[in-house]
Formats: structure tokens, C-alpha cells, sequence
């Protein structure tokens, strides 16, 4: 097991800057975990029973305890192992009660309901993840159009939810956007976009034009094309259960 830990920064906006341990091998937080955070903090849900699912490091769940959203404890998941042992040493030293369960998506949580969920879960094409910086020794079985998992909760979230819970969750143009909304529609019908931005493809991901292209024409991806940049973007939405 890998017991080596590095120290990131996590910066929320322009004046907070918080400090987490994190191992070598876990998923580092990228501008969507930032929009997500801050939509969630704008947006300002009552106070409740917060999960954090897919909670890597525990960014989401710890700083929503501390902005007052998540009730304590805070309840977290994830699917690796070392996720668990960064959460419980990252929950310490911000003094977060959390419980803490290794488990894929929501089958650590039966029986259980939440007032809040925030979905931080993979969500793009695994052959973008493949070629990218985000995912370096991080599996994403999210599948070619990036649906897998995110649809996966939205179908299941419902059983999770207490009446008039809300499920928060990011939505990246780099899968097929239109068939996870789709998906949104058929399974609530008070959807809410929080936040919308743009983001320049990296270029370790703009070198592979052949695959693009055909994600792109199949649906699977959705690009635009601005300032001769190809531009992806991420949409935060609150859905109510």
C-alpha cells in the first residue's frame, strides 16, 4: 500500500487557499471541483446531511463542513482505498467528524438518506481521461461518451434523497452532454443550471485531432471552436429530489 503523501493547495476563490494531503496515486482536483464548490456555496442549500460521493481527497465534503452547508458528520465515499486514508487525515486536521465508507458510487450508502448530494464522480469520454493529465494512475470507467457513471447516479440518487433533497453534480462537454440531461429530465423535473464555464483543451489532449474528430461526430464529445482555440466547457446543475 502507498504511504506516501504530498501536500496540494487548493485555492476556492481569491482570498481562501486551503492545504490538503493527498497520495500519489489519486485523482487531483481540477477547476470543475472548484466550480462545483463554489456553485454549491453560492447557490447556499439549507444546512443538512451532506454525502460526498466520489470524494477523492475530500475537498467537497470538508469545505461545505466548514461553510456550513454539511451538517456533521459529514458522510464520504470512494471506490480507492487510499481516497479513505487521505479523507480521515484531511477531516482531522480541519477538526470535520466524518464517516467515511470504500465503495463504489452508492453501495456503501444502503439504507442511509441524505439532504444533500454533491456528485464529484469521473464524468468524461475514458478515451479523453486515457490521453489527459487529470487521470495519471487514476482508472475512469466512465465508457467512450463519459455516461457510464454520472447516469448511474442520477438513476439511483432518488433512493438516496430525502424529500426535497438536492443532488448538485457537473456535467463536462467532454462526454455526451445532451444524453446525461436527457437522463436529468426523465428523472426530476425541478433541474437547475447553477454555473456554466469555458475552458481551453490542454494540448496534451489537442494533439490527438484523429480522435477528436471522431468523438466529436459520433456525439460523444461536444467542442467549440473560439479565438482559434477548441474550447470544452463544464455546467454545474442542482437537481431537487
Amino acid at each position: 500500500m502507498d504511504n506516501s503523501f504530498e501536500e496540494i493547495n487548493f485555492k476556492l476563490n481569491s482570498k481562501e487557499n486551503f492545504i490538503f494531503k493527498k497520495k500519489s496515486n489519486l485523482f487531483i482536483p481540477t477547476g470543475t471541483t472548484n466550480l462545483l464548490l463554489n456553485s454549491i456555496i453560492n447557490y447556499n442549500p439549507k444546512p443538512g446531511k451532506l454525502l460526498d460521493l466520489g470524494a477523492g481527497i475530500g475537498i467537497n465534503g470538508i469545505i461545505l463542513k466548514l461553510k456550513k452547508i454539511a451538517l456533521s458528520p459529514v458522510y464520504l465515499s470512494d471506490l480507492n482505498k487510499n481516497s479513505i486514508d487521505c479523507i480521515n487525515i484531511n477531516a482531522d486536521k480541519y477538526n470535520c467528524k466524518v464517516v467515511v465508507k470504500e465503495g463504489s458510487l452508492f453501495d456503501p450508502w444502503k439504507n442511509y438518506k441524505f439532504d444533500i448530494i454533491v456528485n464529484d464522480v469521473s464524468g468524461i469520454s475514458s478515451k479523453i481521461a486515457e490521453i489527459s493529465n487529470w487521470f495519471k494512475g487514476v482508472p475512469c470507467d466512465s465508457n467512450e461518451d463519459g455516461t457510464k457513471l454520472t447516469i448511474s447516479i442520477i438513476n439511483e440518487a432518488k433512493q438516496y434523497l430525502k424529500k426535497n433533497g438536492k443532488l448538485f453534480l457537473p456535467i463536462i462537454s467532454l462526454c455526451n452532454k445532451k444524453k446525461i440531461i436527457d437522463e436529468l429530465k426523465r428523472n426530476y423535473s425541478n433541474i437547475e443550471l447553477l454555473k456554466t464555464q469555458e475552458w481551453p483543451l490542454p494540448k496534451e489532449i489537442l494533439d490527438h485531432k484523429a480522435l477528436l474528430d471522431r468523438l466529436e461526430n459520433e456525439n460523444k464529445i461536444y467542442l467549440k471552436s473560439k479565438f482559434g482555440m477548441k474550447i470544452f466547457e463544464t455546467s454545474i446543475y442542482m437537481v431537487n429530489n
